[in-house]
């Protein structure tokens, strides 16, 4: 299956090299298929915001491998297209990638109604809150108002519910965790698993976490409607990837647990 785009240029896309495909069949312990070694083309494009460990540029991250497989045991190759959060929503809805690789269907459906959604949670992702101040303590949203709070453009759960005194609205990670070592913020909310990474990586000895996550949020594959026949084939490849080890396989790689839903 080769889906149609609407741009020339989307064809480019639709050619590049499937990331993805090989590597991840290795880190999960699965067979190679001689098929798709022979023919290493991306089917689909699926965007993504997220880092690493869940996801990265060359699509190796714990949830790219995820998507990866789960489109080829329905028989499509797909790849991982890097992008920003907002981007990759509009992209996938406007068919310049095929979907986005993370959302709560409920928190873009007014915006974004014709998106479909893999009816099967791919991560129950935590929002955990940073802080540099060594002094603060939040458990809970509610205790927000005071505070000044950073966190990612395009992230609609956190637009929905953060109120706090002061709202700090940048467009990547690499703007948002300097909002606490200039003291611009008093505590900014991410995903827990990467922004942990990102702390032991970059060495940032002064910003912890806090526990436990402000939110926990069941978060599904998202399709441009022209492949709403694959809804369900991916459920039940996603549900597979959960029965057989695979799915705590790929979290087990980087040493964190399996996430649970709430």
């Amino acid at each position: 299956m080769r889906p149609s785009r609407p741009d020339k240029s989307l064809g480019l896309i639709a050619r590049r090299v499937c990331v993805g495909v090989l590597f991840m069949l290795g880190a999960l312990g699965l067979p190679t298929p001689s098929a798709l070694a022979d023919t290493p083309v991306c089917q689909v494009v699926i965007g993504s915001c997220h880092r690493p460990p869940l996801s990265n540029a060359t699509g190796t991250g714990i949830l790219d491998r995820l998507v990866v497989e789960a489109f080829r045991r329905v028989g499509v190759a797909a790849c991982i297209e890097p992008s920003t959060c907002e981007r990759s929503l509009r992209n996938a809805d406007a068919g310049v990638t095929d979907g986005d690789i993370l959302r709560i269907p409920t928190a873009i459906a007014s915006s974004f109604p014709k998106l479909v959604a893999v009816p099967e949670v791919l991560y129950a992702l935590p929002m955990s809150g940073f802080t540099a101040r060594p002094d603060l303590r939040v458990e809970r949203m509610d205790e927000l108002a005071s505070l000044r709070v950073g966190y990612i453009l395009g992230w609609r759960i956190l637009e929905e519910r953060v109120h706090a005194a002061t709202v700090l609205r940048v467009r990547g990670m690499d703007e948002l965790f300097p909002l606490l070592l200039e003291k611009k913020a008093d505590l900014v909310i991410y995903e827990r698993l990467t922004g942990l990474h990102h702390i032991e990586t970059l060495g940032l000895a002064d910003i912890r976490a806090l526990d436990p996550p402000l939110l926990v949020t069941p978060q599904h594959l998202i399709l441009n409607p022209r492949l709403r026949h694959l809804a369900q084939p991916l459920a039940t490849a996603l549900r597979a990837i959960k029965a057989d080890g695979s799915y705590a396989a790929a979290f087990r790689t980087v040493g964190h647990p399996v996430p649970t839903a709430p």
